[in-house]
């Protein structure tokens, strides 16, 4: 069995020392180690609730129950054992975080902000009565970085990035643990307007009422954030005109998960007087994303829905002839298209496949290509239903898909309705997300010419043309939940929708990645008659412009050294443009290291819009690599992966027995090479010899020195609590 030390402090969260506060369950708690250091958790548990029935009441045994419960996921159990803990010692840090756990794995991430602020403000008090504050802030430190998961993962931005703020205020935690963490709540998905850290704000001046301001600014500091936002809000009367008041308040609302109050701070801080335009049309940005991060699927939400229509064909084998005529109907259309579809997985879930599944087009329209609209799936009959078609997609694109459909078919669908439990999306993403037919030749083309644009190039460029012409067309008059249910054109005969439209315009510009949704954002500013924003003159950007305007920077005036901050910076927070145009500055400086010119032209490779302007970089970062005497086996599966899909024969074969001879020992760079055959659609197994082979998963085949691709944006499962607890 484990010693316990009995000297520690009490798992309870009673600030006591073990020796003095349950020296009689010494034996019982270290028997409880035991088990679960051994994974024996079920016994562990059981264990604990026995002993919580003989000793009712112990803080230490009611803390090590919790934890386990949650081990074990029985959430229920867990939140009915923290209650009575709760109840029975409501001023005990640990009662306290842990309450918070369990209203975090319930999804009441506002509650459990506000159990957990207490359980800061309890744990300073215990800490000053007979325990260091650290060792009673210890306690809460797993339970911390529990939330942080849980905040992030569900959208709560503010609350995340304060729990990390104070375990970094506080010196609590490993850096590598806060590093960590750091990184949880920056790969989840984080709004652009959200990314710029706003500080607490000191108050300018000294008006009557200053006194209890600075109160509440310093329980603010000291991370008593209900006390701050209550002092702060006592103020709002007196002090309706100051902007560090509202920015204070905003601030202390999104550490305490409160969303709504949050923008309604920055809203009200976009309306002072005398403030700063961009920095009205930020706020606002602010109080639009938290307005989102409250509902993420507030109203207009553009639905997939599924609808259905009987086929009227008769039984037996005409009725199997009927369905081939309606299939070669479909074929021969042009706004038909066959699509593939994975029979077995129907099968497993005990479903029965479609005969066929097509891609609806809309028809033509000069010279746009088609846009696609859905997919129809062609039922044959079966013992527990008729033949029927179904029609799936968002639910303006399945509207007008029946339009193209029912002519051939003869049949009616009836009106497209949202799909219980499906997600929708909001109208901005799904007018980027949009599709379109592109016409490709009937032969394969011959391989193009060294420097010229290949026909993946050419499609390409035709779809992005395409979907920004329509995106420009199509977004000002389309109704956005960002503007309350307006339209752009409509918001801006208002000045606080004016805000909100610019707010958005700006906020496109700035994390466009490429040169044509930058440019599709400009025309979108010139059809609404927005001014477009001036350059920014500044000496030191990263301290004195926020990220969203550093794409307006002029580039050619920063030093070398602030220019990296804003190229890296800029690449990892996702303000593309900004990282773009500091990327073309920083190569064409004659005092920039080739370790510069190696990362800028990374970011740029990536960045490239044509196959032709992505080999040049790779020729340039070549000639770097030699310089730098690096290896050069990413760079040949970068090369190759541009060379596959340009179609260029004899460079595939030279690079293929490159990678072979010189890098073929190499398991980063063979990791590499098996994704981007795959990507191809290159049987690995038989390429080796070896049928049946497993190929490497994973493994990057960016340029060196490229940005990475940031982690998978938030998921919605609230994470494990016995990784942290334990």
């Amino acid at each position: 069995i484990m010693a316990i030390d009995t000297y520690a402090p009490c798992p309870g969260g009673t600030g006591k020392k073990i020796k003095f506060c349950c020296a009689d369950l010494v034996g019982d708690l270290e028997q409880l180690d035991t088990l679960v250091e051994g994974d024996q958790l079920s016994a562990a548990l059981d264990q604990a609730r026995r002993l919580d029935e003989k000793h009712p009441g112990r803080p230490c045994l009611l803390a090590t129950r919790v934890k386990l419960e949650l081990a074990a996921k029985q959430f229920a159990e867990a939140t009915v054992t923290g209650r009575r803990f709760l109840e029975a010692f409501p001023d005990n840090p640990v009662a306290l975080g842990q309450a918070a756990v369990t209203e975090a794995v319930a999804g009441r991430v506002q509650e459990a902000a506000a159990l957990f602020d207490r359980a800061r403000e309890a744990a300073a008090a215990v800490a000053g009565a007979e325990a260091s504050a650290r060792d009673a802030q210890q306690h809460l430190v797993r339970i911390a970085a529990t939330l942080v998961q849980a905040a992030a993962q569900t959208g709560h931005t503010g609350f995340a990035q304060g729990l990390v703020d104070w375990l970094v205020d506080s010196a609590l935690g490993t850096p590598e643990d806060l590093r960590l963490l750091a990184a949880i709540v920056g790969s989840s998905g984080i709004p652009a307007a959200l990314r710029t850290r706003v500080p607490l704000e000191p108050l300018a001046g000294d008006p009557p009422w200053r006194p209890d301001f600075d109160v509440a600014l310093e329980h603010a500091r000291s991370w008593r954030l209900a006390k701050a936002l209550t002092r702060f809000r006592s103020l709002v009367a007196v002090g309706g005109e100051s902007r560090e008041l509202f920015t204070n308040i905003g601030v202390v609302c999104e550490m305490l998960a409160r969303p709504v109050e949050a923008s309604e701070a920055w809203v009200a801080v976009s309306r002072l007087r005398g403030l700063d335009h961009d920095d009205a049309v930020e706020a606002v940005g602010r109080a639009m994303a938290l307005e989102t991060e409250a509902d993420p699927d507030r109203s207009p939400q553009v639905r997939f829905a599924s609808v259905a229509a009987k086929l009227a064909v008769p039984a037996g084998e005409e009725g199997v002839t009927a369905l081939e005529l309606l299939e070669d109907t479909f074929r021969h259309d042009e706004r038909c298209e066959p699509a593939t579809f994975d029979r077995s997985a129907w099968v497993s879930r005990n479903a029965a496949p479609p005969r066929s599944a097509w891609r609806i087009y809309e028809a033509a329209a000069g010279s746009a290509p088609p846009r696609f609209l859905a997919t129809l799936l062609v039922f044959g009959r079966q013992t527990d239903r008729e033949p029927e078609l179904v029609l799936q997609g968002f639910e303006p694109d399945v509207a007008a898909a029946r339009a193209v459909v029912e002519p051939m078919a003869g049949c009616t669908f009836p009106a497209a309705g949202a799909v219980a439990g499906m997600p929708g999306a909001a109208p901005t993403a799904w007018l980027m997300g949009a599709q379109f037919r592109m016409a490709m030749p009937s032969a394969p083309p011959a391989p193009p010419a060294a420097g010229a644009p290949a026909l993946v190039d050419e499609v390409m460029q035709a779809q992005r043309r395409a979907l920004w012409s329509r995106f420009v067309a199509t977004w000002p008059d389309t109704e956005l939940p960002e503007l309350l249910g307006r339209t752009p054109r409509q918001a801006l005969t208002d000045a606080d929708g004016a805000r909100r439209v610019e707010a958005l315009v700006s906020e496109g510009e700035a994390t466009s990645r490429r040169h044509d949704a930058a440019d599709a954002w400009a025309a979108v500013r010139a059809a609404l008659g927005l001014a477009a924003p001036g350059p920014i003159t500044a000496t030191k950007p990263l301290e004195e412009v926020p990220p969203l305007r550093w794409h307006r920077l002029d580039m050619r005036r920063l030093d070398l050294e602030q220019l990296r901050g804003v190229l890296v910076t800029a690449a990892d927070a996702g303000f593309d443009r900004a990282a773009e145009l500091a990327a073309e500055a920083v190569v064409a400086r004659d005092d920039a290291t080739p370790a510069d010119r190696w990362e800028a032209l990374g970011i740029l490779e990536e960045r490239a819009e044509s196959t032709v302007r992505k080999l040049e970089i790779i020729g340039q970062l070549r000639s770097i690599a030699r310089d730098l005497k690096a290896g050069t086996g990413t760079l040949d599966v970068a090369e190759l992966r541009i060379r596959l899909q340009r179609g260029d024969q004899a460079e595939i074969v030279r690079l293929l027995d490159r990678l072979k001879r010189d890098h073929g020992r190499d398991p980063q760079v063979l990791q590499a090479l098996a994704e981007v055959l795959m990507e191809a659609g290159i049987d690995l197994g038989a390429l080796a010899g070896r049928p049946g082979a497993s190929p490497a998963a994973g493994g990057a085949a960016a340029v060196p020195g490229a940005a990475a691709e940031p982690a998978p944006a938030k998921g919605t499962a609230i994470p494990d609590p016995s990784e942290e607890l334990f």
